[in-house]
């Protein structure tokens, strides 16, 4: 058990999309679980309620964890490679439709381990518990839910193992409905035996690891991928581990850092934006002005420049995130900001309709006075695995097929994951945490958001109920990776506002779009009060604080 320094009286708090999920991590922050204990038990009961969204052990995560012991930040790269049976030749011919051959190597489950390992307190069945009591006990259907179960019935019919999931009897719930997931319960309960075995949390959290990564789960996800077309091996899943990896930050006025998670992750985008409306003074102006939404678009715009030229997995590039980062850089992509006229992508083509929110993030604190924000991710994904009631990914839609990109796919390469919350420091105590979902839209959600709360003086909630803006003047992350050059805005901008933005170049599209999800906790001087603002525009958000 960790020895947490501190007074352990600091906010403990939750916010996710999740109500149920929210609830997972306040049971275990009142047992005296650490942020990194609760945010597994967050991720393991969206599993449960949203499997679609994000799995824990067969999705991708990105996270950052501020360690009151420490003072340090650090980022959690929980994200698996391409299979090493791909070729170019073979998945270009394929990438645009669905199936086993788009799934890689689910990267999160590692990722929590490592979680655990490094900054958890409890048990594993401690922390394991209320997604197994969510999956034996049932709960409701949301309208969320029985939407995309109807958008994808046809296809989780054809697949048996995710129809055993969802329809046992036949046919699917609806709205309202009580839905178990016992093959899911089996699951949990058996690597919470795995774990209880003799030796000690570290040894069993070892065992964890394996029965996942080189044992029976790799085994019925490697057949299932063998049976379907895909590219993954056994091979694949030994060799693979998770990373507890260098986060990255710029300066936000005096006495603020925002933290951001490094290339793989596209969360460097948020930062190179951020440092250019650094040098563009908001005094006097509101979150709606012309002028400032029109500095946000265009310094978006170059920043996704950026990022699609030279943004990949490290290990196969070589990035130079100081110049990136630098003032210098920054400065010069500000000169390039006319504020009279909105600039387009390069390249110019008819925008498909970009993926739906498919992507969950959620935040939270303890009372050692450790904060965690996370955004994990599947893709929109219903295949189940087997009967172990596993969510496979479908993540190998985000690489490129281009040979001359960055991020074009390859055996062993990780993609460039559209996963990046966020994490402000002040005076080097947590501040604001926050992420938003929906591919591309993340960075740009989370730079108004943050500017929102610190700029602009809105509350938390205020902060993510406002109406948002999104870009399409980029190469879209998914296949087809097409260029929209479109702004398009939420419903509830002012009539001036998009007039003026008009008038400005910018071509305007009301009301259509994919603006996402979004959560924030933002915590006062002293880290004992939060204020906590959730996605208001969708049925089951919920945020919470433990009371004292």
């Amino acid at each position: 058990m960790r020895a947490l320094q501190g007074t352990e009286d600091r906010v403990q708090a939750v916010a996710s999309s999740h109500v149920a999920a929210t609830n997972a991590g306040i049971e275990v922050l009142s047992a005296g679980g650490t942020a990194a204990d609760a945010a597994v038990a967050v991720a393991l009961a969206l599993s449960v309620v949203e499997p679609y969204f994000s799995h824990a052990l067969g999705g991708g995560v990105w996270g950052l964890y501020f360690d009151a012991e420490t003072g340090e930040v650090t980022a959690l790269d929980g994200v698996g490679p391409a299979g090493s049976l791909i070729t170019l030749e073979d998945y270009a011919a394929r990438s645009g439709q669905r199936g086993m051959h788009q799934a890689n190597v689910p990267g999160a489950w590692d990722g929590w381990m490592l979680w655990l390992l490094r900054y958890g307190r409890l048990d594993l069945s401690d922390v394991l518990r209320p997604a197994i009591r969510l999956s034996r006990d049932g709960f409701a259907v949301t309208n969320e839910m029985a939407a995309y179960m109807s958008r994808y019935y046809d296809e989780m019919r054809a697949h048996p193992p995710t129809a055993a999931v969802y329809a046992p009897n036949g046919f699917f719930p609806a709205a309202g409905n009580v839905m178990t997931m016992p093959a899911f319960a089996n699951t949990l309960e058996t690597l919470g035996q795995v774990f209880a075995e003799p030796g000690g949390r570290r040894a069993g959290l070892q065992r964890v690891r394996d029965y996942v990564y080189r044992g029976p789960i790799a085994e019925t996800i490697v057949a299932e991928s063998e049976q379907w077309g895909g590219y993954l091996t056994l091979d694949d899943f030994a060799s693979f581990e998770a990373e507890i990896v260098d986060a990255i930050s710029v300066s936000y006025g005096p006495t603020m850092r925002v933290y951001q998670n490094p290339p793989n992750s596209q969360g460097v985008t948020m930062l190179l934006a951020l440092n250019i409306l650094k040098g563009i003074n908001h005094v006097d102006m509101s979150p709606h002005d012309a002028d400032v939404i029109h500095a946000q678009v265009e310094a978006v715009k170059l920043a996704f420049g950026d990022r699609d030229a030279l943004i990949g997995d490290p290990a196969f590039i070589e990035i130079d995130l100081d110049h990136l980062l630098s003032d210098e850089h920054a400065a010069e992509q500000l000169s390039r900001i006319d504020m009279s006229s909105a600039m387009d992508w390069p390249e110019t083509a008819p925008l498909t309709q970009m993926s739906p929110v498919n992507t969950t993030t959620f935040q939270v604190t303890d009372r050692y006075g450790s904060a965690a924000t996370i955004t994990t991710s599947l893709g929109l994904n219903f295949r189940v695995m087997g009967d172990t009631g596993i969510h496979i990914n479908e993540r190998m839609r985000y690489y490129s097929t281009d040979p001359a990109s960055p991020n074009v796919v390859a055996p062993g390469k990780k993609v460039r994951h559209t996963s990046c919350p966020y994490l402000v420091l002040r005076d080097g105590r947590p501040y604001v945490l926050g992420g938003n979902t929906g591919v591309d839209t993340q960075p740009q959600a989370q730079l108004q958001q943050l500017m929102h709360a610190i700029d602009f003086g809105l509350s938390a909630q205020e902060a993510i109920s406002m109406p948002r803006w999104v870009t399409t003047a980029l190469r879209a992350s998914t296949v087809p990776h097409q260029v929209g050059n479109t702004l398009q805005l939420q419903d509830g901008f002012p009539g001036a506002t998009v007039a003026e933005l008009r008038n400005r170049g910018h071509q305007i599209e009301v009301g259509t779009g994919v603006f996402g999800s979004g959560g924030m906790i933002a915590v006062n001087e002293d880290g004992t009060v939060a204020d906590i603002g959730v996605e208001l525009r969708t049925s089951a958000s919920s945020g919470q604080v433990v009371p004292r």
